[in-house]
């Protein structure tokens, strides 16, 4: 049978047609292998503005979830009915795919599709054939939340995990990575914070988020709206509940439970929010 594969590049700068290969797709046209490479997405975060990672990020997420069955070999994907996957598509999404995901032109290879064919490939055009524990979603946790129910609402309308820096603001002294930041006409934010860690790293952490905010209401003369979600930690930690409920009862923090974060989604569709920087 007919074995072909198409490697998956992220163009990095297209005056130059300078791009990094990311991922493979191997085919028969009956059974298909997928595989892409988290260590070379790590390495180019820096090279990529912050959403543009998270999109990318989550597109090739995506494909995981096109299936329900997949086989487990090191987080590698067989696809079993995905019709897309064959060499006319393909053709067509090597000339037009211009996002941040490019395909390169489908290549028959004279051998029979197995894994070990497929790994041999894969470390031969991608990277090392990484022995990869598969993510498993802890939806208890508050930062699963916001990443699975929360970033996929809002993704086009703020910069999702945006690290800032003084150079975004003069007033900031220390980088900080905020979840979500975006304006409408005032500065709008949120990040997440888990209130059951040590008290000294939470407060360490809070401390660092008020900064912020009022670094960029100096440097924008404009009271912005910020949220900070989480879950209100047990009484018995008595420092951490006294340093909740203290940014629970704040005039310029809005607390919100990580079970409501619809609220703060509506905040951002109904207020028009849209994306700070244009990185």
């Amino acid at each position: 049978m007919k074995t072909f594969f198409t490697i998956l590049y992220i163009p990095i700068n297209t005056t130059f047609d300078e791009k990094v290969s990311i991922g493979m797709i191997m085919s028969d046209n009956d059974t298909h292998y997928f595989k892409y490479s988290n260590t070379k997405l790590s390495v180019i975060k820096g090279l990529l503005n912050s959403q543009s990672h998270s999109i990318l990020k989550d597109y090739l997420k995506s494909l995981d979830k096109e299936i329900n069955q997949k086989e487990n070999l090191n987080d590698t994907i067989i696809y079993k009915n995905s019709n897309w996957i064959n060499e006319s598509y393909i053709s067509y999404l090597s000339k037009y795919s211009n996002n941040l995901i490019q395909f390169s032109k489908p290549t028959d290879i004279k051998i029979e599709l197995s894994k070990d064919s497929f790994k041999l490939l894969f470390e031969k055009y991608i990277y090392k054939f990484e022995e990869e524990i598969s993510e498993t979603v802890d939806l208890n946790s508050v930062f699963e939340k916001v990443r699975k129910f929360l970033y996929p609402a809002i993704a086009d309308k703020v910069n999702i995990e945006r690290t800032i820096t003084s150079n975004d603001f003069e007033n900031l002294f220390a980088s900080i990575e905020v979840n979500f930041i975006g304006k409408n006409g005032a500065p709008v934010s949120g990040h997440t914070f888990d209130f059951e860690k040590k008290h000294y790293s939470l407060e360490n952490d809070l401390a660092r988020y008020v900064s912020l905010t009022k670094a960029i209401d100096l440097d924008i003369k404009e009271a912005g709206k910020y949220f900070v979600l989480g879950r209100e930690p047990k009484k018995a930690i008595d420092k951490n509940h006294s340093l909740w409920r203290q940014i629970r009862d704040s005039d310029f923090l809005e607390f919100v439970d990580i079970d409501e974060i619809g609220i703060v989604k509506d905040y951002i569709i109904k207020n028009n929010v849209s994306p700070l920087f244009n990185d």
